[in-house]
């Protein structure tokens, strides 16, 4: 995405490594307009209003509270902002034989929302989805993961959401 030469990238995340690998590749590459901050994708230490969007890829999948999420991002977006984002998501409610699996949560599949959940949870935010797309090409690596995927439908998608 391009922001201009007085746009700004803001990049989220809660650990000390990932941020300063983030911030090692941003000097490598000579990203000037990017800035990483310590936070939580529930509660981003920006403004309201800050953002014309908001980008995520495969991280809510792996938020508890995935309502707050979305609350958080609408908080951030401008009016007319967009929210894009890559997760996974099942066809299914999963069982919490599936939620509760340590192993699951980490490849992505124990946190996955049923879709229309997670679109509900979406528009609850404020955000009226606007395309919403498969990604059949993503597979998953693990045996426990590829087997959940075949039983309860888990899928990568790709969505759009725009705040009113």
């Amino acid at each position: 995405m391009k922001v201009g030469a007085r746009g700004k990238v803001f990049g989220i995340d809660m650990t000390d490594e990932q941020r300063a690998k983030a911030e090692r590749l941003r000097v490598r590459d000579g990203f000037m307009t990017v800035k990483f901050l310590k936070g939580y994708i529930e509660e981003v230490p920006l403004p309201d209003g800050t953002a014309d969007a908001v980008i995520s890829n495969g991280v809510i999948n792996l938020a508890t509270d995935k309502p707050r999420v979305f609350r958080e991002a609408a908080r951030l977006l401008k009016p007319g902002g967009r929210l894009a984002l890559a997760d996974i998501i099942t066809e299914t409610q999963l069982p919490d034989t599936i939620v509760c699996n340590s192993t699951l949560w980490a490849a992505c599949i124990g946190g996955a929302a049923q879709r229309d959940n997670y679109r509900a949870e979406i528009e609850a935010a404020g955000l009226r989805v606007a395309k919403e797309e498969d990604n059949p090409q993503y597979q998953f690596i693990s045996e426990n993961a590829q087997g959940a995927t075949k039983k309860f439908s888990v899928k990568s998608i790709s969505l759009l959401a725009r705040k009113a």
